[in-house]
């Protein structure tokens, strides 16, 4: 009975820690090193900061349409110096301020903030294409290198078995020192191309960790390629439709529109009200009574007759800023056609190339074999067998890179198009919505920040 609980025990811890470790044991998908770049990426998070920066701006504009209310205070102490004693004079005011009219620039600062936070979230956008397309190439990257150290290995296993097999033949006088040479250089460098291999292994899994936030375990099969546009034309229009890099420019062009048109309207009137409730008092050596309360009431106008050339120097600046962004647009616009196309491209190559490298195997395959036959017969050389064992080789590592071009290509095709996101990949998880922090701004409330942030921040920067 004892023997019976001890092993109930037992089995249940050991089905505790199985469900513990369950999902580290899985291996890894695409699709969890996508999540974990996009859910972790430190990049993402300072451009998400930037954009929640660019948010502010809105309500920074639309606060110039707001009443403004300020209070003040102060004293002062006069003399006469011809009749002495001293006169201490308090004053506290509470004023407000608002502005009726400006010719319309406040409305054009608005729209100008508004149009510039729809470019950043453009932005935002193209830097989480590039977050997960980098992921994409990190986990094909680690695929690649870990076949070619398989086929590195599997070339030091089948060389060292030749050597052994040349120094036999060697023994019995079949062959000469010269043929136990070259199949011992031949095998000395397979080992230095394994090391190699090995190496561009880790440079790959440091790769992975800077584009997914981990390390990579076991790394299932890559998914199919995505579905992609029958032809390069239609994937040539979606990108321009949908390409963010090319959104932003075009958002950023009428940004600074607006911004033209608010150093135009800065040159006309401007029509402000103005209140103000103040409390004055004084102390003297012999008071006089004489406190008392004000409240004035203003309106008032104004007209920029001339600003030494600020007004004429601001427009002419806000022109070339538009002419600078009409320009990007069409830059951009050339940009997107030739990313488009260069992937397209990139994914018809290698395409083409596994079609021709896997043709390349077979035939290396069946000539290596051949060659190794006649070499048994003495129709051929040692040399004739390892140029043969050489040729195979290659064709193997061709059809591999091929392969993995053939991936990142498709996904790099995906980014021209814009369409490389986590809605499109559906991914499942929840993603950031930049809204969110837009619309819990624009009412302009009052506080909203962490202050106790900001003092971990400096604190990590004063410490000695």
């Amino acid at each position: 009975m004892k023997l019976r609980n001890t092993l109930r025990v037992l089995l249940a811890s050991a089905a505790v820690l199985w469900a513990i470790d369950a999902s580290e044991l899985r291996a890894q998908t695409l699709t969890d090193a996508l999540i974990g770049a996009y859910q972790t990426s430190p990049l993402l998070e300072s451009n998400r900061a930037a954009l929640r920066s660019l948010d502010e701006t809105v309500p920074q504009a639309r606060s110039l349409r707001r009443p403004r209310v300020d209070a003040t205070a102060g004293v002062r102490a006069i003399t006469d110096v011809t009749e002495f004693p001293l006169d201490d004079l308090y004053s506290a005011a509470l004023s407000a301020s608002l502005l009726l009219y400006d010719n319309g620039a406040t409305a054009a600062a608005i729209e100008s903030a508004r149009l510039g936070v729809a470019s950043g979230r453009a932005s935002l956008i193209g830097v989480e294409q590039d977050v997960l397309f980098n992921a994409v190439q990190a986990f094909m990257d680690v695929i690649q290198a870990i076949e070619f150290v398989r086929i590195a290995r599997n070339d030091v296993r089948v060389l060292t078995e030749q050597v052994d097999a040349t120094r036999n033949r060697f023994e019995v006088g079949e062959v000469t020192r010269t043929d136990v040479s070259q199949t011992e250089a031949r095998l000395a460098a397979s080992r230095g191309r394994l090391v190699n291999a090995l190496g561009n292994l880790d440079f790959a899994r440091s790769s992975y960790l800077a584009a997914v936030g981990t390390l990579p375990s076991d790394l299932s099969p890559p998914p199919p390629i995505p579905e992609l546009p029958a032809d390069l034309a239609a994937a040539e229009q979606l990108a321009v439709q949908l390409n963010p890099a090319l959104i932003s420019a075009r958002f950023a062009e009428r940004a600074a529109l607006a911004d033209f048109d608010r150093a135009r309207a800065a040159t006309g009137v401007s029509v402000q009200a103005t209140s103000s409730f103040e409390y004055l008092g004084q102390y003297s050596l012999a008071p006089q009574g004489n406190d008392r309360f004000e409240l004035n009431l203003g309106l008032g106008a104004s007209l920029p007759l001339y600003t030494g050339g600020l007004n004429s120097s601001l427009i002419r600046q806000a022109q070339q800023v538009l002419d600078q962004r009409r320009f990007q647009v069409q830059d951009a616009a050339r940009t997107v056609i030739e990313l488009v196309n260069n992937s397209w491209t990139s994914l018809e190559i290698a395409q083409a190339l596994i079609v021709a490298n896997r043709e390349q195997v077979v035939a290396a395959q069946i000539a290596f074999e051949g060659v190794s036959e006649e070499a048994r017969l003495g129709a051929r050389s040692t040399l004739d067998v390892l140029d043969a064992d050489q040729e195979r080789l290659t064709a193997e590592a061709e059809v591999v890179r091929a392969q993995r071009d053939e991936y990142v290509a498709a996904y790099a095709v995906l980014r021209s198009m814009g369409l490389l996101t986590v809605e499109h990949l559906d991914l499942g998880i929840d993603t950031y919505d930049p809204q969110n922090y837009f619309a819990a701004i624009q009412s302009a409330p009052v506080g909203g920040y962490d202050t106790s942030a900001v003092e971990r921040i400096r604190a990590r920067w004063e410490q000695p």
